[in-house]
């Protein structure tokens, strides 16, 4: 059989090019298969440790060379297949040809949330999602709070979806940098947060202050609602402010990550940027 030229014929632990062969592997409850080419990257390099196994498009072995060498080296299991069966191993059409089964990301409880920010004032903004359930929503959210330096996002317990394969790749590498938190009672986590000095701002498309004639608190948090039933009434009532994204009004609202990336490009602009 023949083997992969760039890397060592001895090489512990791996698997050379045999696709009938391979089979999509047993996955334990505290593990997943992660895929998209960039965010695999990401995940190599924030948590090599976690890494199980890595399946490479037999087309991208040349752009993954870096990783499948690492893997040789550590002894870590990989192999390279064709698309047909990436697809198959990944259980998805848009796995950009790289797939790694690794343990999964440690999630912070929402109490060691509030303990981190009760060790400093330092400014913070936090998102709250209410009802945002796509995984490609929720992946460009934690792409776009990445970039802003958002580091968790809450939800009910019963509605933040967890982090998925495809919402991972959608994020782009962002997931290894912010965390999906969810809690149990929504009035009082927020009544935490407004104790260690966060304001809520709930926003709308129907909602009477301009985000861009608002004065962000250093410690804010957001409220983002779903695109078809938006805020609940009862959070939005419970608001003082309430924005909205001022536009053309040729259509009734935007898509809730390019809304997400507006706010926290305006409280950045306010808060971090300076």
């Amino acid at each position: 059989m023949k083997e992969n030229k760039p890397f060592p014929k001895n090489r512990a632990r791996t698997e050379s090019r045999h696709p009938q062969k391979i089979k999509p592997s047993f996955v334990n409850k505290d593990e997943m298969k992660y895929y998209g080419f960039y965010a695999c990257l990401k995940l190599w390099k924030e948590r090599p440790d976690d890494i199980i196994r890595v399946y490479v498009d037999e087309k991208r072995v040349k752009e993954a060379a870096s990783l499948l060498k690492w893997c040789a080296t550590k002894a870590k299991a990989y192999h390279v297949i064709s698309e047909a069966e990436m697809a198959k191993v990944s259980d998805s059409t848009h796995h950009e040809g790289l797939c790694i089964l690794a343990k999964q990301k440690k999630v912070s409880s929402f109490n060691e949330v509030l303990e981190s920010f009760k060790k400093n004032s330092d400014p913070a903004c936090l998102l709250y999602l209410d009802g945002v359930q796509n995984p490609h929503n929720v992946g460009s959210i934690m792409r776009v709070s990445a970039h802003f330096g958002i580091k968790y996002i809450l939800g009910q317990k019963d509605f933040l979806p967890k982090i998925s394969p495809s919402s991972y790749r959608i994020a782009q590498g962002g997931a290894e940098f912010v965390e999906l938190v969810p809690i149990d009672d929504v009035k009082s986590a927020f009544q935490k947060l407004e104790d260690l000095g966060f304001k809520i701002a709930t926003t709308s498309s129907h909602g009477k202050q301009s985000l861009y004639d608002y004065k962000f608190q250093k410690r804010t948090l957001i409220v983002m609602g779903g695109e078809s039933e938006g805020i609940d009434r009862k959070l939005l009532d419970s608001s003082k402010d309430t924005l909205t994204i001022p536009g053309s009004n040729l259509v009734e609202s935007l898509n809730v990550s390019v809304a997400t990336g507006l706010l926290l490009g305006e409280y950045y602009r306010q808060i971090q940027a300076k």
